[in-house]
């Protein structure tokens, strides 16, 4: 837990500086880098290495407040600490909760080095049949271990066997989600297909797998290299200065102008198709959710190239909720676009060719079909999943008609 002093910041394994309570006012809060600290261990872009204290401004700084764990997740933490903190605040949390992030920081009490991450079985929960609930357990281990946020029910854990012995820094490989089957009937599914329809459009998303009962997704985490190593990630509301509360606050336009900013030169022209293709498949399978914590960038250290992180969270909003609308504003508007109005997208925000416009457009349609057919020979092997693939069949097969062939 949190001394008065505050928490050491580490980016990967080199301790940055110290998070710390203002003695003077109130809910602020300061970080203050090591004097040693060189400019790569940066903890954000947008803090680069200084002498002088950053102020929080009467909250946590964006960059720490970013994995803070939301929903279900947050709910179980404050049940678990309810005796020993009543009244957990964001620094107690980051303390529960910050050796083990999305991302390359790690917050860890005066003396103290990141520890390790228990390791699972990821079969065993692919393949679990029993009738008690496997994601009750896996919260009940994994969420002091789990900095990541979204309302939906998630934890970070480590994969045993051969994923174990490539991590570097024995940290979580994994992200697992669960669902309000009440609410969010096939929600596992839906993402599962929405990320295979990425994949088939060649936007690189993250492995996914889904368990045989449809209850638990488990996503590789997209924020490692090959090694193991934890790679820095800002979302957009990081780098636009922004609370997590504000995640439904700006455009698309404006993920364009960041991109143009912080990604670097070299990665650009890659970056501002790959943003055009991410919006586009959202509007061609009604995403409704893909708001500013979705979109992220990813780097080794702040001096080091800066590129945009690949798909993640995507799913199809509009079969819980009908009449829903784009997350963020595209052309002033937050109706799901017309191919016109993706054109103009294309053009004009990211700098595309009409002809290059063209391509990426049919590579989505050519994805989102292809994650069609995968999705109907699942139904046919999994009757009872039947029902759910229609809607979302229907609702691709509307959104293509409107936004990606006009």
């Amino acid at each position: 837990m949190a001394s008065r002093r505050g928490l050491n910041v580490f980016a990967g394994t080199t301790r940055a500086g110290l998070l710390s309570r203002s003695d003077l006012v109130e809910a602020e809060y300061l970080f203050a880098y090591r004097a040693e600290c060189p400019p790569a261990s940066a903890i954000s872009l947008s803090m680069p290495v200084i002498a002088d204290q950053y102020d929080s401004m009467g909250a946590l700084h964006p960059i720490f407040e970013m994995n803070l764990p939301e929903g279900a997740l947050l709910e179980r933490l404050r049940l678990s600490f309810a005796k020993a903190v009543p009244d957990l605040d964001d620094l107690q949390l980051l303390a529960i909760v910050g050796q083990s992030q999305i991302g390359r920081l790690r917050y860890v009490a005066e003396g103290e080095m990141p520890g390790e991450v228990p390791a699972q079985n990821l079969e065993a929960i692919l393949t679990f049949d029993g009738a008690e609930d496997l994601f009750e357990d896996l919260m009940e281990r994994y969420a002091i271990h789990s900095g990541v946020s979204g309302v939906q029910p998630k934890v970070l854990l480590r994969g045993a066997g051969s994923e174990l012995e490539r991590v570097t820094e024995r940290g979580a490989t994994h992200i697992v989600k669960s669902f309000d089957s009440r609410r969010y009937p096939e929600l596992a599914a839906n993402e599962y297909f929405c990320l295979q329809a990425a994949g088939h459009a060649g936007m690189a998303p993250s492995r996914a797998r889904l368990a045989e009962n449809r209850r638990i997704l488990i996503v590789d985490r997209f924020d490692m290299t090959a090694d193991g190593r934890y790679l820095g990630c800002e979302d957009f509301c990081v780098l636009n200065a922004l609370r997590a509360h504000g995640r439904y606050s700006g455009s698309y336009e404006l993920i364009a102008k960041r991109v143009g900013q912080f990604v670097s030169g070299s990665q650009q022209a890659q970056a501002f198709e790959q943003l055009f293709a991410l919006v586009a498949l959202s509007c061609a399978v009604e995403n409704g959710d893909a708001h500013l914590k979705n979109f992220a960038v990813l780097y080794e250290d702040a001096e080091n190239t800066v590129r945009l992180a690949p798909a993640y969270d995507v799913i199809t909003t509009t079969v819980y909720q009908a009449r829903d609308v784009l997350a963020l504003t595209l052309a002033n508007g937050k109706q799901f676009p017309s191919r016109a109005a993706l054109t103009a997208f294309g053009r004009s925000a990211c700098g595309l060719g009409a002809a290059r416009v063209k391509q990426v457009l049919e590579r989505v349609e050519q994805g989102v079909r292809a994650a069609q057919r995968d999705m109907r020979r699942y139904a046919k092997e999994h009757l009872d999943f039947a029902p759910a693939a229609e809607r979302l069949s229907a609702a691709w097969e509307r959104a293509l008609g409107r936004s990606i062939r006009g």
